[in-house]
């Protein structure tokens, strides 16, 4: 009874220890109020999120420079000319002065018909037109005196004027048996031989004109914008032969299948070197612009599937921009898009995104 009697006197003086002891250490700071922690919290926090933003990267600065573009493409020769020869007199062949495969100059005879009897049927249509000219003066000094009618002269002058266009249709057949070269150029083909007798309508041959040759190019949609009437191309043919020539003519429809535009241009060819139905490598030399260059292995595609490249601006941020690759060499590319002064990610473009911040160092 006496040790139940003593417990709660002693349960009362060790609580009010207790609670001495415990106001005794809060006011001699081991526990804080919140309004003091926070800040110190809050700073810890946004250093700790900012290291761990900046990333190291290394960097480089890229100035735009001038480069002449180039757009290599294929195509083929064609000739600049071509003509079936086609006879239009019929008779005997009696010269063939030309052989297959000679350069002939224009208004030479290439084919000459036998006209022995056209020149005379000619010179007998000459007497006749003189005979009615002198039939239609002495019917018109008739008229005069009241001595012919006037039907009797409008048939004079009616068979005056057939005299004629007999006469000049015999010296067409004249003109037409001598079967000449409307340009210079080769007889690449000639299907007649001396003494063989021509109907009307006879191929003879044909004739080509390789100076100047013409190149045909097929340019794709999306670079056609490029090349103008005057642009300048390189060429190099399969036998290493290399000349030059510019644009003369662009077609004002695209193909329907490939969607390409027809380009042709003009190629001196003073020694017919150059033959038609060759193959041939044309470099168009387009107009300067500039670009930047660096190594293919630093693109990367944006959000939008674009080509683009990581560069820092002035606050230390990545950002993304998108470029075209204008010319690509062997260890590096050419693009545009950028500004003339732009700052790049080098090493260390993989791990971070458009927005994060960076700590760059420059290389020189």
């Amino acid at each position: 009874m006496d040790l139940k009697s003593k417990v709660g006197p002693i349960t009362a003086i060790v609580v009010a220890v207790a609670a001495v002891t415990w106001m005794f250490l809060g006011d001699n700071g081991i526990t804080t109020s919140p309004t003091e922690t926070a800040p110190k919290e809050n700073m810890i926090s946004s250093q700790t999120a900012e290291s761990k933003q900046a990333y190291s990267v290394q960097a480089k600065t890229l100035i735009a420079q001038s480069i002449e573009m180039h757009l290599p493409l294929s195509g083929k020769t064609l000739v600049d000319e071509s003509l079936q020869l086609i006879n239009s007199y019929q008779g005997r062949i009696t010269q063939l002065p030309i052989e297959k495969g000679q350069f002939v100059k224009k208004g030479r005879t290439i084919a000459q018909i036998d006209t022995r009897t056209l020149k005379i049927q000619i010179e007998q249509a000459g007497l006749l037109v003189k005979q009615k000219q002198l039939e239609l003066d002495g019917i018109k000094k008739l008229n005069l005196q009241n001595l012919s009618s006037k039907v009797n002269l409008a048939q004079a002058e009616t068979d005056l004027a057939s005299a004629r266009a007999t006469e000049k249709a015999l010296l067409v057949d004249l003109e037409n048996a001598n079967i000449t070269a409307p340009f210079s150029g080769i007889l690449n083909t000639l299907e007649v031989q001396e003494g063989q007798v021509l109907a009307v309508g006879t191929n003879i041959g044909t004739l080509v004109s390789l100076n100047p040759i013409r190149i045909s190019v097929n340019i794709p949609q999306n670079k056609i914008q490029q090349v103008k009437l005057g642009t300048q191309g390189n060429v190099r043919l399969e036998s290493d032969y290399e000349t030059q020539g510019f644009v003369s003519y662009i077609s004002a429809t695209a193909n329907e299948s490939s969607r390409t535009i027809t380009v042709e241009m003009q190629v001196d060819n003073p020694d017919n070197k150059i033959q038609a139905g060759l193959t041939a490598a044309v470099d168009f030399i387009l107009d300067e612009q500039k670009a930047h260059a660096f190594s293919a292995a630093l693109l990367t595609l944006d959000n939008s599937g674009r080509t683009a490249v990581k560069t820092i601006d002035i606050d230390n941020t990545v950002v993304m921009m998108p470029v075209e690759i204008v010319k690509s060499e062997r260890d590096q590319v050419w693009v545009r898009g950028l500004p003339d002064n732009v700052n790049i990610i080098t090493v260390g473009q993989g791990f971070v995104s458009a927005g994060d911040k960076v700590e760059a160092h420059y290389q020189n």
